[in-house]
């Protein structure tokens, strides 16, 4: 192959360098030698990076789609540097990086220019050995020149991906093999590095070996059976730090190699929509062996020795694809029952059950049809839970289960799409396991003044659904958007085995822009969005109308412009006396900027930045600069501070029975005026050694401190308004030696006082981890772990960055050491 084509800088031409590609293939592997030709080799940017991480210097890529469905591929990368990255690629151009082939490639430079040698075992390819045809594509990047060449060209104002591939051919007959390969592992991590030295159940910086064992088995060419038997994943990267003061669980990413590699084949649900109002994960793999839900405290508890995370005895998945389009994908994890060791306040040690065993189960299949400018599926999964303990009852559902139907379907050449998905949840467990679901901010079944989906606290089932759809103009000169219509009913929950923030929502969220690709006078490229966000409860009540817009642009330099505008007129909020009457969420407005320089220079800069406000006097602003400096071919570091600066005019405290309170229905709901600061500062460092041996550094402290002032009662429904206590209402008392608040809400009136505890708050926190990775022989890798925690609060609202960062390091630290080793032995 000698003929490529330009997709930028200049969209259609010849490539400004030759690049010359060939072929092998033989019953154990495939071949690719690529001679990339340029005229100035001694401005090659040759990078060097760890595997499967970007790079914005020169580097070759070589796709399979070794199916040949024109859905999904396989990548394989390499830089001057013999920088590898592989990744499974699919029909709407996403890339599964999780996917980790063994297989070799090398690179060199030269005076003509460099060169690149690929030796892909077919074990590792999933193929039809009766289809003589692959699908292929060649894509080269040469960085100073901005220039991205393709052996198989499809113009921007088309839809690119898969099905636009050309074709490889005269491949013979292939073999099928039967694939099989283990990875056993071993390791030592000392346990417990922060426990207190008078602590009678946890020994301090224990260490505890540890094996295990990854398997994978080609049952046939075309499927792969995975399994773990005790896995471990202290090699993973820690979650930063955060300060979460709403009532909605925080989403952290799964990193885990095992449930990450090939998660792409469970995917469910995917609309290409430009807009949407609600969302949720059909699949969150994180809650598998997850932190023990139940919590030991109390005056009778003096020590504690509790699991961190629930044990994964084994966990299996079976993925692959059929001849005649079928795709199939079924996960089954299991995970035991864990105890925790506690001491009464009589010095007794007793055992308690936290986490009961459970089974996860996930099946997904799906049928393409039309070379997959159709697809239907349907998805399902399965949380079953053995609660011997009555004890666990109140506390964990006995059964969830979540079925649904999604389509994508695109015609003419795949410019309109019509995508969506129907979907239904249930879950079983006593009354109070039940009651609980609809208590929570995902529903708020309690509200008083709710007048469908009531709150039934006998209930010993929920059941729900959600229903989506869009329709899309996907490709064209210039002007593109989306619809979207999406309806979650307030009893759809998926939480056991998917992510789901908040339900009760029906929305229609148009969108439409215009995209000029092709340079011009001023600029490389720019779009123009507009959108519109209306959505409305099952009540009725609209909760939420935003309009915006949206400008983009690149400069002839490459640096990166983006500008956002909102305008958000009143709308009912409820959500904001957390389950409570409606409340009114009043006029916002803000605006959101970023600039981005070239990110093929040495040093690259970013700038975001960030301000809202609404009419009541509340406001946040948030500042992001960021840095990415490359010293070296070798080392990457990047630097990435957020400030954010918040007024809230009402930040939830607590709700206080009280039938005098008429005009709430039989509550006070307790609010306060809020400053608070926020700083972390992501630090990064990448050195590579070798293509295969690598050092990776990740570093958060985290400074925020809230100070709660004018404390407040909501005064009626669907209004904005608050009595501030000892000025409009009441009398409010602060006793400084137990920080609590005696608060009146009448003064001399006959409504009881209450007591509340001080909300003030100021914390510091430092998260990091330094993981040394050596690829001793291919598939085979040596870990060295080193983490470190460390976190401190006082009750004070004040920020003071010099004191709280000084005194950041003065909190003892929690350090824990993993060495792990695998060893990948494969035919």
């Amino acid at each position: 192959m000698t003929e490529f084509r330009q997709n930028d800088p200049h969209e259609g031409q010849p490539a400004s360098e030759r690049t010359e590609a060939r072929i092998l293939i033989d019953d154990a592997a495939v071949y690719v030698g690529i001679r990339l030709y340029d005229s100035e080799p001694q401005k090659i940017q040759s990078q060097l990076a760890r595997r499967d991480e970007e790079i914005e210097g020169d580097d070759v890529e070589v796709i399979f789609d070794s199916y040949h469905d024109h859905l999904s591929g396989f990548l394989f990368r390499l830089s001057p540097a013999g920088a590898r990255r592989d990744a499974a690629v699919s029909a709407n151009g996403d890339d599964d990086n999780s996917w980790d082939a063994v297989w070799e490639g090398s690179a060199t430079l030269d005076s003509l220019g460099w060169t690149a040698e690929f030796r892909i075992p077919l074990s590792q390819l999933r193929y039809d050995p009766n289809q003589q045809t692959w699908g292929l594509q060649i894509a080269r990047s040469i960085a100073r020149k901005a220039e991205e060449s393709v052996f198989s060209f499809t113009p921007k104002t088309e839809q690119q991906g898969v099905n636009r591939f050309g074709h490889l051919t005269g491949l013979g007959k292939l073999p099928s093999p039967r694939r099989l390969e283990l990875v056993p592992y071993a390791l030592a991590k000392n346990e417990n590095p922060g426990v207190a030295r008078n602590d009678p159940l946890r020994e301090r910086n224990n260490v505890v070996p540890g094996v295990g064992l990854d398997l994978k088995y080609g049952i046939t060419s075309n499927f792969t059976l995975d399994a773990t038997f005790n896995p471990d994943f202290g090699q993973v990267e820690v979650d930063p730090a955060v300060v979460n003061l709403t009532a909605f669980e925080t989403f952290f990413p799964e990193r885990r190699p095992f449930f990450v590699e090939g998660a792409s084949i469970f995917s469910f649900g995917n609309m290409r929509s430009n807009n949407t109002s609600g969302g949720y994960n059909f699949l969150h793999t994180r809650r598998i062996g997850r932190e023990p839900q139940r919590f030991l405290g109390g005056p009778n508890v003096t020590f504690v020795d509790a699991p961190l995370e629930t044990t994964i005895a084994t966990a299996a998945k079976l993925t692959g694809r059929t001849a005649g389009g079928w795709s199939i994908g079924v996960l089954d994890a299991f995970t035991t029952r864990e105890e925790a060791r506690y001491l009464d306040a009589a010095g007794v040690e007793r055992r308690a059950t936290v986490e009961p065993r459970a089974n996860y189960f996930v099946g997904r299949v799906k049928r393409d049809l039309r070379e997959g400018a159709t697809t239907v599926g349907v998805g399902a999964t399965a949380v079953n839970r053995s609660l011997a303990d009555p004890a666990l009852e109140p506390i964990f559902r006995s059964a969830a289960y979540v079925g649904g139907l999604d389509w994508n379907h695109a015609w003419s050449n795949r410019r309109f799409a019509f995508d969506g998905a129907f979907v239904v949840t249930h879950n079983l467990g006593s009354a109070e396991a039940i009651d609980a679901l609809q208590l929570s901010s995902a529903r708020y079944l309690q509200r008083p003044d709710r007048e469908t989906y009531r709150r039934d606290p006998t209930k010993t089932s929920l059941t729900g659904y959600v229903g989506e759809m869009t329709f899309a103009k996907l490709s064209g000169l210039h002007w593109k958007g989306s619809v979207s219509y999406q309806e979650y009913s307030p009893t759809f929950e998926n939480n056991e085995a998917g992510f789901l923030g908040s339900t009760d929502l029906r929305s229609v969220t148009p969108l439409i822009y215009y995209q000029e690709s092709r340079p011009g006078k001023y600029f490389r490229e720019w779009a123009q969005f507009l959108f519109w966000n209306p959505s409305w409860n099952f009540d009725g009540d609209m909760t939420f109308n935003g309009v915006g817009a949206i400008t983009e642009f690149e400069l002839h330099n490459f640096w990166d412009f983006f500008l956002r505008v909102d305008w958000r007129p009143p709308v009912y909020d409820d959500g904001l006396t957390r389950g409570g009457p409606m409340a009114l969420a009043v006029l916002q407005r803000g605006w959101q900027m970023e600039v981005e320089s070239d990110g093929r220079k040495l040093y690259a800069f970013s700038l975001f930045g960030s301000r809202y406000w609404n009419s009541a006097g509340g406001w946040t602003n948030q500042i992001i600069p960021s840095a990415t400096l490359r010293p070296s071919t070798a080392v990457r570091l990047t630097l990435r501070p957020t400030y954010t600066r918040t007024h809230a005019m009402a930040q939830y405290v607590t709700r206080v029975t009280d039938p005098l309170a008429a005009d709430t229905y039989g509550s006070r709901y307790v609010f306060a005026t809020l400053d608070q600061h926020q700083l972390a500062i992501v630090t990064r460092v990448d050195w590579t050694f070798t293509p295969a041996l690598s050092l990776q550094m990740f570093v958060q402290p985290l400074l925020a401190a809230a100070d709660f002032q004018d404390y407040k009662e909501f005064a009626r429904p669907r209004q904005f308004e608050f009595e501030v206590y000892g000025r409009d209402a009441g009398t409010i008392a602060r006793d400084d030696a137990t920080r609590t608040y005696t608060v009146d809400p009448d003064g001399a009136g006959a409504a009881p006082s209450f007591t509340f505890s001080e909300r003030d708050f100021n914390r510091r926190s430092l998260r990091g981890s330094a993981v040394l990775r050596w690829e001793y022989r291919p598939g085979s890798t040596l870990f060295l772990v080193w983490q470190q925690s460390r976190f401190g609060s006082i009750g004070t609202g004040e920020f003071d960055f010099r004191r709280d960062f000084n005194a950041l390091w003065g909190v003892p630290p929690e350090n824990v050491f993993v060495l792990k080793g695998t060893w990948w032995i494969g035919r």
